[in-house]
């Protein structure tokens, strides 16, 4: 799980991205800015709609947004691009071109903070932890539903995310 804030601390993040390749770990990556070359083999990055926009997304419309995902995984050798929507949910777009959506889980928003690492995060650990990514998704919106629930950056309850049951499979 790599998250960018732009500051430096992962100015060899295509290195550290082919090594884990390398020992078959799993990437996440929370993105900074438009340069996704960076990201490059990455398993799954998770911008949110308006990162997405600035790496060359294109949120006109439904249509438009999957693709627009679609032609990033490409450009990008990515595994996956998930876009964080806010209240319209999160949408997982692969390389097989398979769409996954999960819908936004209604709650008061209070402080965006952090959600866009807790996504990230619960992603990561959900596929090293073996789950199909439909589980994963719910898991990271229920974790983000809480984070934006209070103020400032939160701590995910594990029994509140979890405590609702994982879908069946």
């Amino acid at each position: 799980m790599l998250s960018d804030y732009g500051k430096g601390g992962l100015a060899h993040i295509e290195t550290m991205i082919s090594m884990a390749r390398a020992a078959g770990v799993a990437v996440v990556v929370d993105p900074k800015g438009d340069d996704y070359h960076r990201y490059r083999g990455a398993d799954i990055v998770t911008p949110n709609l308006k990162e997405f926009v600035l790496a060359g997304g294109d949120d006109a419309s439904e249509e438009r947004i999957e693709t627009s995902a679609y032609e990033l995984v490409q450009r990008f050798d990515l595994g996956a691009v998930l876009v964080t929507r806010s209240e319209k949910g999160m949408t997982l777009f692969t390389r097989e071109n398979q769409r996954i959506h999960s819908p936004a889980l209604a709650r008061e928003v209070f402080d965006v903070s952090g959600a866009g690492d807790t996504v990230a995060a619960v992603v990561g650990v959900g596929l090293a932890a073996g789950l199909e990514i439909e589980t994963v998704l719910e898991l990271a919106n229920r974790a983000a539903g809480q984070v934006v629930g209070k103020f400032g950056t939160a701590v995910v309850d594990l029994a509140g995310i979890s405590s609702k049951g994982a879908p069946e499979k």
